[in-house]
């Protein structure tokens, strides 16, 4: 047998392998050559997030570094032009994290699903998720509701209510910390009936801005909403004096209030009754005074039911000022002729007997109010069916009690009475 030698011609036979090599070489980059392409705002999946939570903490993304925002892929033309973004995985594992200076960092690693071996590089804009790693907190805040808008003319707001009144937080300590206040807001422009609506709830700092809640887990994302729309009315108040002053005083009939009417919030079907806010209450006794009464009232108490107070600024507390002046006395000289004679009896004629033109009054009242009578301010009526006879005549003298009328303010004691005779007619 004739012996293979192989390193008879060495030199071509090296030669020649490598000239296959550049042409493999050239023909597959001549027919499939090498390209790129760029996929733009890939996702990061985090893995082993159970790491952290699992050690009662909480992780944040700090500036959306979850998503790539460039990944670069080079392979032979005809790889690229297979891929999609959805070919791209790219991977944080969060068991493996770097802690610079309060950040934590998690390297991300890049790879395709599919032709992974025929990848000859793949890149990305950033290499590492950056997060906020703290210990998890919770609160619970109470709910406020609150409404903004304008309601129609003549109506109000009355108890605006939600279906539960707290909510529950949980998240990283330092951004619970910071929620002071959890509130609901209803709009309400144009409203004249009762609302009833989901409302989503806000957070806030005790500055009054806005938190928010991305990072935050709520035991509830909106309540229930109750408004109650009532319409309105405003009414005087009347107040009953009661009693008597002291000696030688008088009331003067002048009553101060403040407020003098309250605005009156309920269905209008209830408000259309209502005139007046009318208040009879013991403390207005002015017996016994010498001086002015004042008191102070609450009109809640007067209110008739279903019906509040319109003005939320009012607490229902009214001062009452009930005035009383010195009583003064005067003499009045009223003429005769200023008594009228009444029902005098058919067929006959009726006549005053007296020697005087005259008689003396005393009135009493109000020093303005006495000062300024005049005699002429003064009258009187005699009745005379109050006559009783014997027989059927009705001639004769008689004595006749007679009613004075007197201005406003003024008053008598004195019973004034005449002699009238009774002259049968022809």
């Amino acid at each position: 047998m004739k012996k293979l030698n192989l390193t008879a011609n060495l030199g071509l036979k090296i030669a020649s392998l490598l000239f296959a090599a550049l042409l493999w070489f050239l023909v597959t980059n001549i027919s499939d050559p090498v390209d790129s392409v760029r996929f733009s705002n890939v996702p990061v999946t985090l893995r082993n997030t159970n790491s952290i939570t699992d050690n009662n903490q909480v992780y944040q993304v700090l500036d959306d570094s979850d998503v790539i925002s460039t990944v670069s892929v080079y392979a032979p033309r005809s790889i690229v032009d297979s891929l999609s973004k959805d070919n791209i995985v790219a991977i944080a594992d969060l068991e493996n994290t770097t802690n610079i200076n309060g950040t934590y960092f998690v390297a991300i690693t890049l790879q395709t699903n599919k032709y992974y071996n025929q990848i000859q590089s793949i890149s990305g804009s950033i290499d590492a998720v950056q997060l906020s790693i703290e210990n998890r907190a919770s609160k619970t805040l109470a709910i406020s509701a609150t409404t903004t808008g304008t309601l129609t003319d003549g109506y109000i707001i009355g108890d605006v209510v939600t279906d539960q009144n707290q909510i529950r937080i949980t998240g990283p300590e330092s951004v619970v910390e910071s929620v002071k206040d959890a509130q609901v807001n209803v709009e309400v422009t144009g409203y004249t009936t009762n609302i009833g609506t989901n409302a989503e709830i806000h957070l806030y700092n005790e500055d009054g801005d806005e938190v928010s809640k991305d990072s935050l887990k709520l035991s509830s994302s909106s309540v229930g909403v109750s408004v109650n729309i009532l319409a309105t009315k405003r009414v005087p108040i009347t107040y009953q004096i009661s009693g008597i002053p002291a000696e030688g005083y008088v009331a003067t009939g002048v009553i101060e209030s403040n407020p003098e009417d309250v605005l009156l919030a309920g269905r209008m079907s209830v408000l259309n009754k209502i005139d007046s806010i009318s208040v009879s209450d013991a403390s207005l006794d002015i017996t016994g005074l010498t001086g002015n009464l004042t008191k102070t009232i609450d009109l809640s108490g007067y209110l008739p039911g279903n019906v509040s107070f319109g003005d939320p600024d009012f607490n229902g507390i009214a001062t009452v000022v009930a005035y009383i002046d010195k009583k003064n006395d005067k003499t009045v000289s009223v003429p005769y002729s200023q008594i009228e004679f009444t029902n005098v009896p058919e067929g006959y004629e009726a006549e005053l007997v007296s020697d005087d033109k005259a008689f003396d009054l005393l009135v009493s009242g109000l020093s303005d109010k006495v000062n300024r009578i005049d005699p002429d301010d003064v009258s009187g009526v005699a009745d005379l069916s109050q006559i009783e006879a014997e027989g059927d005549d009705l001639s004769g003298d008689y004595t006749v009690n007679v009613s004075l009328l007197l201005p406003g303010g003024v008053t008598t004691s004195d019973m004034i009475s005449v002699t009238v005779k009774l002259t049968k007619t022809e």
